[in-house]
């Protein structure tokens, strides 16, 4: 009777051993299933724009083209819309926004628009018409019309201005990474290449082939 007894418990016991075993192994895959899929899901982020309240997906550190267009659009306003009241505001987030090298290419630029604007107690506003993405230059271009008014300038001097932007991202942060503002249309790929045909230069090389 008490053999019986035993050999039924050793038989118990191996059992529970292989049910143990089976079930270990099964967490241990199903951790490994687990871990796999976190680290080959996509990870959303919702982050908002400065100066909007719409909410842009942000996946697997990549931005897409709208949250950017939005970007550029914001750095516009912010650095076409000057007034001796805000001009120290301006400048503290350019420096916010804009990468090291940047900031250090324009600090000169930025003082000398900023000293004039308030020496002249003048006000310079900006009013964006349209925002163009050029993969291959991988710039936005923001197009609009710039007012400046002031003691000197009483109706109002209108301009037809382009921000040319281009941004980076690092740990799920954007900077502006190339700056530049100018007259006249967006200077896109294909203008640039229009430009490069009609040069007199070029001209020269094609018509001595």
């Amino acid at each position: 009777m008490k053999k019986l007894r035993a050999e039924k418990t050793v038989r118990q016991l191996k059992l529970d051993a292989v049910l143990l075993r089976i079930g270990f192994t099964a967490v241990l895959l199903l951790n490994a299933f687990l871990g796999i899929k976190i680290l080959t899901q996509e990870q959303s982020v919702i982050l908002v724009p400065p100066f909007q309240h719409e909410t842009i997906e942000f996946i697997n550190g990549r931005a897409n083209q709208e949250f950017y267009s939005q970007w550029a659009w914001s750095v516009s306003m912010l650095a076409g819309n000057l007034t001796p009241g805000n001009a120290n505001f301006v400048k503290g987030e350019f420096q916010r926004i804009a990468t090291p090298r940047l900031y250090g290419e324009i600090l000169d630029t930025l003082d000398a628009e900023l000293a004039a604007i308030t020496r002249d107690n003048a006000t310079v506003s900006f009013s964006p018409r349209e925002v163009i993405f050029d993969p291959e230059l991988n710039r936005f271009f923001v197009r609009g019309i710039q007012k400046l008014t002031g003691p000197g300038a009483r109706q109002g001097i209108d301009s037809q201005i382009t921000y040319e932007l281009a941004f980076v991202t690092e740990r799920l942060r954007i900077y502006l990474d190339y700056y530049d503002v100018y007259k006249g249309k967006p200077r896109t790929s294909d203008v640039r290449e229009q430009q490069l045909q009609q040069s007199p230069s070029r001209g020269k090389r094609d018509g001595q082939r």
